[in-house]
């Protein structure tokens, strides 16, 4: 076996009328005389990224970047192939969106999708020992089918054919002019001789009662020329101890499969429930002890399960109920623009502020992420990109699911994912839900495509569960939340609305926030349409729209859900997403961290109520309670907790103490208070074991609840797909 990766001289032209199909561009390009049709020039192109990218000097918008979604892009490549092998194989690991493949002339297939890898057999067309020409047509269009009526909504509201999620241009995320398009992964010439694998290896196990061993299968499909043996090695990948390994002899073509199993296995589980500890797969074939194909995998060994009835919604991993303390994560526009190096910075992050799970919000990233999760015991719920507004066709249920089980073939390999969501917010924007319907109901939820997608998606995957649609909380294959009371509900509520509802789980809140200024005015476009929150207002001084007031805002309104979602644990809630980690370009969201990396006042809040400890304190009106959590699975003994309340200037209140033992995964009501104690007081929480301090949390001026903040999100800027305040 030979990998042959295709990265240099390529040569890319845009088809500006769409006739070079039409012309048999793929055969040759003798119709490039002087007088004969126009079409663009051949350019070279030094890497394969998403061609905004390369070309554009704005690639996070801006009306010049429609061209490229106007027409399609040919892709231009010549390479050698040596003589000596008996197959081949082109492999793409990512082409956005739909694409045409031609090897000499001859039309090798077509793809759609832009996530998954895909590849196609070239042994008849293949110039064994000579130069091989190889073209690919990729477009992403721009949709123009939108709602009866619906015009003047046409971001909300227009009909999504293609399965491209949060990267579809459509969106509220992305401004307007943002569709991604291009080759933007490895192009690689496999070449085999004697003997291959048809596609991967399926590797698949079950955890016995104990949860101590696992009986496994591996499934091949084997093309060989003469006899073989196939061979399989499952080895602890902390200690290099091979934990099982066998060999199979072969004589012919066909599907194989060897049984096995595997005692005295470790676990993987979260990092704060755990160790996430992995084992590698490989899976060979050698002909007369000459390797002709490999395939290798890190696994965990792992149970998750979902427990969904009309009073709970939790997880289930290695049969122990488990707290979700969790981030939404897009990190930019472009996946193209990410790499291993930004994932792991972004993961480290991550952990460091208390996070054990993140749900990948309405697209697919590179597999790198997905190593790294499982690398470093993050859990992963992997959204499909059904989002809102879809035609409602057969036609598009069917190729929807196909594009999606794609991704769910890819990804299942990976213990850090967790769970599959099929849709996200289904019936928010379905044209077919009245007033008496909740979003668990509406064409999507109850016609299509959400019942065929669910069942899909566990008949591909009965390993994990599946929620069949974010935001349908009553819907007993789904089962969660989406909460922006003082956020996206406008002026008409305040975050401390949430106090005495009930949630089961939560997977979207949060509140958008801009950069600060230093990075804003790097972007001048940008800086013009906010540059007014440098100062604010005049007037009123409290009710001043800043940088530093809508930062506050966010803060205040992050700590106060995340630490009602905390002391609510397991009654009924069983965790939270917070919306969203890391902005998504240059421009004003959601995240705890600007695109340039620098932290928004957002963090502070889950620095301080999102550890796997945390003391936190019930209020509203009045302060009624302090509690104590503890979500590692494991008792930490005997604890003090330290309650001090005090004047604005430091004088002291009312101080009470108490011990009490912190046993694992519990939540502990330490103080009964119901008292405001003033109008204005600090209280400060310490939770200690001796001299060793395992917590601590601060409320200046506890009962200063800002209101929302002054014209958030009254309107959006499509030009640049950023909020706008009214200053």
């Amino acid at each position: 076996m030979m990998d042959r990766l295709i990265e240099q001289n390529w040569y890319i032209m845009q088809d500006v009328n769409d006739i070079c199909e039409e012309l048999e561009l793929y055969k040759g390009e003798e119709f490039l005389t002087e007088q004969g049709p126009q079409v663009s020039e051949w350019e070279p192109v030094g890497k394969l990224k998403h061609l905004q990218l390369l070309f554009s000097d704005h690639p996070y918008w801006g009306r010049e970047l429609r061209y490229f979604n106007d027409a399609p892009w040919w892709y231009k490549n010549e390479f050698e192939a040596d003589a000596s092998y008996d197959h081949y194989e082109l492999h793409f690991s990512n082409v956005d969106y739909y694409c045409k493949v031609w090897l000499n002339g001859i039309l090798v297939g077509e793809h759609e999708g832009y996530s998954a890898a895909f590849r196609f057999p070239v042994d008849e067309m293949i110039n064994r020992g000579g130069t091989n020409r190889l073209i690919v047509k990729v477009w992403s269009p721009w949709e123009t089918s939108i709602e009866d009526g619906e015009a003047a909504r046409r971001t909300f509201k227009v009909e999504r054919n293609m399965v491209k999620g949060t990267y579809e241009h459509s969106d509220t995320f992305v401004a307007r002019d943002v569709n991604p398009v291009g080759i933007y992964g490895d192009v690689i010439l496999k070449q085999y001789r004697g003997a291959w694998f048809e596609g991967s290896p399926d590797f698949t196990y079950s955890l016995d009662e104990a949860l101590s061993a696992v009986q496994f299968t591996t499934h091949v499909h084997v093309k060989t020329q003469e006899s073989a043996r196939i061979h399989f090695c499952c080895q602890d990948h902390m200690t290099n101890e091979i934990c099982y390994r066998d060999t199979m002899q072969i004589d012919e073509s066909g599907e194989y499969t060897i049984d096995g199993r595997i005692s005295d296995i470790h676990l993987w589980n979260l990092w704060d429930r755990g160790t996430p500890y992995t084992y590698d797969i490989t899976v060979w074939i050698d002909v007369d002890e000459t390797v002709t194909d490999c395939y290798h995998e890190v696994t965990g060994f792992r149970r998750i399960e979902m427990i969904r009835t009309k009073e709970e919604t939790s997880f289930i991993l290695n049969d122990k109920k488990v707290y979700m303390r969790g981030t939404s994560y897009f990190p930019d526009n472009y996946i193209s623009a990410m790499n291993r190096e930004r994932y792991k910075d972004d993961l480290i992050k991550m952990k460091n502020c208390g996070f054990n799970f993140i749900r990948v919000h309405v697209h697919v990233e590179f597999p790198e992420f997905y190593q790294l999760c499982t690398q470093m015991g993050m859990g992963v719920i992997q959204d499909s990109e059904y989002n809102w507004t879809h035609p409602g066709t057969n036609e598009f249920s069917d190729r929807f699911i196909r594009v999606f089980l794609e991704n769910v073939d890819q990804l299942k390999k990976y213990p850090a994912v967790l769970c599959w969501i099929c849709m996200n917010e289904p019936g928010s924007l379905d044209a077919n839900k009245t007033e008496n319907r909740d979003n668990s109901h509406g064409r999507a939820m109850e016609i299509s495509p959400g019942p065929a997608l669910y069942e899909a998606v566990r008949e591909h995957d009965p390993s994990r569960p599946a929620i069949k649609g974010s935001y349908c909380e009553n819907d007993l294959l789904s089962g969660d939340s989406h909460n922006y009371i003082g956020s996206l509900c406008g002026e008409s509520g305040h975050y401390t609305d949430i106090y005495g509802m009930e949630e089961k789980l939560n997977t979207e809140y949060g509140f958008d926030a801009p950069p600060c200024a230093e990075n804003l005015m790097k972007v001048p476009a940008v800086y013009r349409r906010l540059q007014k929150l440098d100062t604010g207002n005049t007037g009123d001084d409290n009710n001043a729209v800043t940088i530093q007031s809508i930062g506050e805002y966010q803060y205040r309104l992050l700590k106060y859900y995340t630490e009602y979602y905390r002391m609510q644990k397991y009654t009924p809630n069983s965790g939270y997403v917070q919306f969203l980690f890391s902005d998504i370009g240059p421009t004003s969201f959601y995240g705890l961290y600007d695109w340039w990396g620098t932290s928004k006042r957002g963090l502070d809040a889950m620095m301080e109520s999102n550890m796997p400890i945390g003391i936190f304190a019930g209020y509203k009106e009045k302060l009624d309670s302090v509690y104590v959590v503890n979500d590692f699975d494991y008792d930490i003994g005997t604890c003090e907790a330290l309650l001090v309340i005090s004047e604005l200037d430091g004088g002291e209140i009312y101080r009470a103490s108490k011990e009490f033992a912190l046993l694992r995964d519990s939540k502990n009501q330490i103080f009964e208070l119901n008292c405001r104690y003033g109008e204005h007081i600090n209280v400060a929480l310490v939770l200690k074991q001796g001299e060793r301090i395992l917590a601590s949390n601060h409320y200046q001026d506890i009962y200063h609840m800002p209101k929302h903040v002054k014209g958030h999100p009254s309107r959006m800027s499509h030009e640049f797909g950023i909020r706008l305040y009214d200053c």
